[in-house]
């Protein structure tokens, strides 16, 4: 593992998880377009979300695994020429069916992508500078929403709606050719000890992850504590994050243009937190640092729906993103460390999908609260998710121990 920070590997996974959430991201600002030139209805449109979802985490279990064996880098160059073909098929779709299959495609791409590129970093970076360099990489997440947002309906006002995903098949091949260029190819856990030796490499070594990972992953009692974290961080901040602009137009009559704003403040201060977050983690620790932050997240939360327009909730709303995407860093660093290297993407993977269901969960329980209390509704559940977060980095993660990063763990084997 390397102890410092190369500026080339962060900026290559910073672009894959860049191109990843933004390409999510802009379906929303997008909607109402290709509803119309398609001739459906928005929920038909929506239906794109779903299928998405659904691709990317059936495709990060697979692959996530697999890449244990075989190596990262290959995966993640094929998956973004998926993903750059998918998207340049998507901007030439002349019906919904064809519009879903290709996010069906590209939705699988980016399933691995994310799965892929957070274990890469796993893999490549030593624990003690981790945070930092996750940090750095998870700024992609708030970089993508600053800027696919505004940048998605400019050109499809301007341009339509396809030439949105033209763009982004362009800029897919680009992170394709740089990824497979300047990269650093990783070898499988295992080629290691054999390459070092001298042996040549001509069979896979012996010492492969069993078909039983999932169920040796889940009888640790830490590891169904990491999958329960998954659900309540993406949960809790995305459930928040969906119907704040709801509360804000029906509560406060606020304009699009205005809530637009409000968003991009927080966009912009996320990206701060997500910077310091990660160094953070480095000196004082992963786990301390994620705990302080989600404590801080929860009350901005619990604060919210309870403020009268002005200011203040502007700086509150931007406060919660600052704590989220300070946390995002020490909590993946965190994650990584709690198994070998030969099943990190396997965990990786499991932990998208625990992502995944929490996001669904909470955008489904937060529809009713908000239409039967409002957003203080939201508020309380999102506020509730992110205490358990402390609950569990309290009582049931252990950072690991010395100044190496090296922990006492069950080896999966």
């Amino acid at each position: 593992m390397h102890r410092e920070l190369h500026g080339s590997v962060i900026a290559n996974l910073f672009l894959i998880l860049f191109i990843g959430v933004a390409d999510h991201q802009l379906i929303a600002p997008l909607l109402p377009a290709m509803a119309a030139s398609l001739r459906v209805s928005v929920s038909a449109i929506g239906l794109l979300v779903v299928v998405y979802s659904l691709a990317a985490a059936g495709a990060a279990l697979v692959v996530g695994a697999w890449s244990d064996r075989s190596g990262r880098n290959s995966f993640l160059t094929v998956a973004l020429l998926v993903f750059s073909l998918s998207s340049f098929a998507t901007s030439y779709a002349q019906n919904l069916g064809g519009l879903l299959l290709c996010r069906t495609l590209t939705g699988m791409a980016a399933g691995v992508l994310s799965a892929c590129s957070i274990a890469y970093a796993g893999d490549y970076f030593a624990y003690e500078i981790r945070g930092k360099a996750l940090g750095y990489i998870s700024m992609a997440n708030s970089a993508a929403v600053v800027a696919a947002v505004p940048v998605a309906a400019y050109v499809a006002d301007s341009l339509g709606w396809q030439k949105n995903f033209l763009g982004l098949a362009a800029v897919g091949l680009l992170v394709s050719a740089l990824n497979f260029l300047s990269m650093p190819r990783l070898l499988p856990q295992g080629w290691d000890d054999e390459m070092s030796s001298g042996a040549a490499p001509d069979k896979a070594p012996p010492d492969w992850i069993p078909s039983g990972t999932a169920r040796r992953f889940l009888s640790r009692p830490d590891i169904i504590a990491c999958m329960a974290i998954a659900f309540c961080v993406s949960g809790g901040i995305v459930g928040a994050m969906t119907y704040a602009g709801a509360w804000m137009h029906v509560q406060f009559r606020v304009t699009t243009r205005t809530i637009g704003l409000v968003f991009l403040a927080g966009g912009l201060l996320a990206l701060v937190g997500a910077a310091l977050g990660g160094a953070a983690a480095d000196r004082y620790g992963k786990r301390s640092v994620a705990i302080v932050s989600s404590l801080l997240l929860a009350l901005a939360l619990a604060l919210l729906p309870f403020l009268p327009w002005s200011s203040l909730p502007v700086a509150v709303f931007a406060l919660a993103n600052f704590a989220a995407a300070f946390r995002q860093g020490p909590v993946t660093a965190l994650m990584t460390e709690l198994v070998p290297k030969r099943g990190r993407g396997a965990f990786i993977a499991m932990r998208n999908v625990a992502s995944q269901i929490g996001i669904a969960t909470t955008a489904l329980l937060g529809g009713i609260l908000f239409e039967r209390f409002g957003y203080s509704g939201v508020g309380i559940l999102c506020t509730a998710l992110t205490l358990v977060v402390v609950f569990l980095l309290k009582t049931r993660i252990q950072e690991p121990l010395g100044t190496r990063g090296a922990m006492r763990r069950e080896e999966v084997v």
